[in-house]
C-alpha cells in the first residue's frame, strides 16, 4: 500500500497475474521472495490437483478409502488435458468461466447434503429421546392408606 499511496509504483496498472511480482521487485531480495512465492503457488496447485485427483478416484470406485493409482493418474491426465484445452482456446478467463459453471451443479449437491445432514441429525435425536423415555426408572406405586 505505501509504494501505492507515495506514486513509487502504480500497482493498478498491472495485470492481477503480475501484480505479486511487480510488487515484490520493489522490494529487497526481490528473486529470493519472488522463487518463493512460485514454490507455494506450485505446492498450492499439485496440494489441491492431488486432492481432487483423490476425490474423482474415490467417487469413481464406488466409495474406495483406497482408489487404485491408475484410477487417480487417470483423472489427474483428464483435468490436465482439460486445462490446457481451455488455456489454449480462451486463455484464463475461459478456464475460470468453466470452473464456476463446474461449480454450479456442486453447489446444488451442497445443498442436498445439508438436508441429509438434517434430516439424519433429526432420526437421531428422536432415537435417542425414545431410548431415555424406555430407560427411564418408573416410580413404583404406592398405595394410600384411608
Amino acid at each position: 500500500m505505501d509504494l501505492q499511496q507515495n506514486g513509487t509504483f502504480n500497482v493498478a496498472k498491472l495485470s492481477t497475474e503480475t501484480m505479486l511480482f511487480g510488487t515484490l521487485d520493489h522490494y529487497p531480495l526481490a528473486m529470493v521472495t519472488s522463487i518463493l512465492s512460485l514454490i507455494l503457488i506450485a505446492v498450492f496447485f499439485i496440494t489441491s490437483a492431488d486432492s481432487a485427483t483423490f476425490v474423482l478416484g474415490m467417487q469413481t470406485t464406488y466409495g474406495s478409502l483406497n482408489p487404485a493409482n491408475s484410477v487417480k493418474f487417470s483423472w489427474g491426465i483428464i483435468q490436465s488435458a482439460m486445462a490446457a484445452v481451455l488455456l489454449y482456446s480462451g486463455g484464463l478467463s475461459a478456464l475460470q468461466n468453466t470452473a464456476i459453471l463446474a461449480a454450479l451443479p456442486f453447489s446444488i449437491v451442497i445443498l442436498l447434503m445439508i438436508a441429509a445432514l438434517y434430516k439424519s441429525l433429526s432420526k437421531e435425536r428422536r432415537e435417542i429421546k425414545k431410548a431415555e423415555k424406555i430407560d427411564k426408572p418408573r416410580s413404583p406405586r404406592v398405595k394410600k392408606a384411608y
